[in-house]
């Protein structure tokens, strides 16, 4: 491989060593004494000011002293770190499986659960993960130096807690004492696995329970938004997470994609609004002991899949813009950028009009478009498994690798290795000025949180926290503002106090959803519970388990069998309630017309539903996108194209209410 000129674009980012990265500019920091978290690290006293000596050498560092701007003290520690510890900021390893009893880090992988998710399919031709290239924490962060780590809170908030101390007092023992930065995927608001699948009934959230990303979307309050991103950051931070890897700033045109859960919407405009009070409510409007880093992603959209196929895999890899609507992809990402996101991260597909190449490994994309068009100057960090080699599948991992850099992406996500980056360095593909460029962008943010001066967090306060009853109420007031009346013939809803229900779709009857009888003639209404249409890809190359693809009419689906149980329930005479797990935009005209009432749901549980089926709330969701009237509106729209069914059914926006 020839050492392109590509790379000396970047040695100007040596001016980035006074900047802030992607957030506000925070206030200058004043000589106002931090409590300070140590461990092992000694504690000491200048001017009558205290600092932790993180590379005990007796004596004050700018890197050690909390008076300096977070971009002083980052590039004063640049200077101080060898050029593997520099390159372990740039991996941002998925770590999970060395949760150890009582909160304590394992050496050695646990046995995974009984009834455990398998691992994907590996798609790219690159060795995936599996149990034996997993490296312990110890390892990662001793060894690798690395510094990012994407885990999950296990067992109880306390014993979350317990184990985030446990790997930071891990880091503090190494060299320099540079503290870890713990992330995690959204946790409060996955009712739903990635590609659609409903998570196992055992699987245990220590969090508030919020609906879905989608959903918030159809409460469209900003204010929400921002009250669900200051909870949540809340309990992130008790636990000692200090990023989420969100939001998803994805413009939901393309009705058949099977991430829409975890997006706002179909309205570009109203989704830029609630990515930026999400922003607001995790980070604040500056960054500081308060905040968890936001993630703002997958850019430049991954909306406009092509015929709906998700850019995991190798058949999804294209993104298209028949319409010429990129722009309207770009917007919620330039409000997510102007709230002062600290990270970006761009998607897995190929711009198709763009680049030939996946966004990770596109300086058109990263480059020209984030940096230069839009002006980011925070993190760019990779999606998960960036392997996947859309257009590169000719090179090498660390060539792969060299193109990213190359675009400007400053952190592998789901990576731990960092050799191949050290490699390139050494071999004078890539300067060690570029490598600082990405460090003091991934450590600015790390000083502004004053992750060096407090790492460890409370055990106990942790309890009090992490899913207060004040927390879990507002989590159980979003779900139930998040549902959505879409039919009420002859005022069917809310149920009559008492009235006699056959529930069909549930796994329990759940409390004072009425009275429950055993057959449908008893009822006084039949309740009927479905998933949104979905078929499963079968063909061995799908990166999730079980992913939700394919037409959105139920006749044909893996789900069909729901469509026979509601045209049981209609043959049965009685009142029909249906309620739809709206994961994607049904098609409802296969029964619509025959039953009395409609409700959508976006990841809210039973105790919410049965709050408005009961009339203890009133329903004020609003649709977060259009519904088709048939599916050949929806094989004839256009990806990149809102509101472009030929015929629909319901509006985005629409939604019915109670007297």
């Amino acid at each position: 491989m020839t050492r392109p000129h590509a790379i000396s674009f970047l040695l100007a980012s040596a001016a980035l060593v006074v900047s802030t990265g992607g957030h506000a500019a925070a206030p200058a920091p004043a000589k106002i004494q931090p409590v300070l978290g140590s461990h092992d690290v000694p504690v000491i006293t200048v001017e009558g000011l205290r600092f932790r000596d993180l590379d005990r050498n007796g004596h004050l560092d700018p890197y050690e002293d909390w008076r300096l701007a977070p971009a002083v003290r980052a590039a004063d520690l640049i200077k101080r770190m060898t050029l593997p510890e520099k390159a372990g900021l740039m991996v941002h390893a998925a770590n999970s499986g060395f949760f150890g009893p009582g909160g304590t880090v394992l050496r050695e992988l646990a046995p995974p659960p009984p009834g455990a998710l398998k691992p994907p399919v590996n798609v790219t031709g690159v060795p995936g993960f599996d149990r034996a290239d997993k490296p312990s924490p110890y390892t990662l962060i001793q060894t690798l130096n690395v510094r990012w780590m994407m885990t999950s809170a296990g067992g109880t908030p306390t014993e979350a807690a317990r184990w985030s101390n446990a790997i930071q007092d891990i880091a503090e023992k190494t060299r320099l004492g540079v503290p870890v930065m713990l992330t995690s995927d959204p946790v409060q608001t996955t009712n739903r696995l990635p590609g659609g699948a409903l998570p196992p009934p055992d699987r245990k959230k220590i969090t508030s329970s919020w609906p879905d990303q989608i959903g918030l979307g159809a409460i469209g309050d900003p204010a929400e938004v921002e009250r669900f991103g200051r909870i949540a950051a809340a309990e992130y931070r008790a636990i000692g997470f200090r990023m989420i890897v969100n939001p998803m700033a994805d413009t939901t045109t393309e009705p058949r994609w099977n991430r829409i859960p975890g997006t706002f919407g179909e309205d570009a405009d109203l989704n830029a609004k609630l990515v930026a009070a999400y922003v607001r409510g995790f980070q604040g409007t500056h960054l500081g002991p308060d905040s968890v880093l936001t993630v703002v992603k997958h850019f430049p959209g991954d909306g406009p899949v092509k015929n709906g196929l998700d850019p995991h895999n190798p058949y999804g890899k294209w993104q298209v813009y028949p319409g010429g609507q990129m722009a309207q992809h770009l917007k919620p990402f330039r409000a997510g950028i102007a709230a002062g996101t600290a990270a970006v991260m761009p998607g897995y597909g190929i711009a198709v009009g763009t680049d030939t190449v996946a966004m990770n490994f596109s300086r058109k994309i990263v480059t020209g478009m984030l940096r230069g068009d839009l002006g980011f100057k925070g993190i760019v960090m990779s999606d998960w498994l960036h392997a996947m080699p859309w257009g590169v599948e000719t090179l090498t991992k660390e060539q792969r690798e060299y193109r990213m850099i190359a675009a400007g992406v400053d952190q592998f996500g789901g990576e731990h290795d960092p050799s191949h980056i050290i490699a390139l360095v050494k071999a004078g593909q890539v300067s060690e000025a570029r490598i600082d460029a990405s460090a003091q962008r991934l450590l600015t943010p790390m000083f502004a949180i004053g992750l060096f001066e407090n790492p460890y967090v409370d055990p106990e306060a942790a309890a009090r926290i992490v899913n207060s009853p004040a927390f879990a109420a507002a989590g159980q007031d979003a779900q139930r503002r998040s549902i959505v009346l879409l039919r009420n013939q002859g005022a069917v809803l809310p149920l009559k106090p008492g009235a006699r229900v056959f529930l069909s779709g549930f796994a329990a009857a759940p409390a004072g959803l009425g009275t429950p009888v055993a057959s449908m003639g008893e009822a006084d209404t039949v309740i009927v519970k479905v998933n949104a249409p979905y078929i499963s890809n079968k063909t061995g190359q799908s990166f999730f388990t079980n992913t939700h693809e394919g037409p959105l009419v139920w006749t044909g689906a893996d789900n069909e069998g729901e469509l026979t149980q509601i045209r049981a329930a209609i043959a049965s005479g009685k009142k029909v309630v249906v309620v739809v797990s709206m994961e994607r935009p049904a098609v409802l005209s296969e029964f619509i017309g025959k039953v009395d009432g409609v409700v959508a749901t976006f990841g809210s549980d039973d105790t919410a539903l049965t709050a408005i089926l009961t009339g203890q709330a009133k329903p004020t969701g609003h649709l977060p996108f259009d519904l088709p009237a048939d599916e050949a509106s929806v094989e004839g729209q256009k990806e990149d194209v809102p509101y472009d069914f030929a015929r629909k059914l319901f509006s985005h926006g629409f939604g019915l209410t109670y007297p």
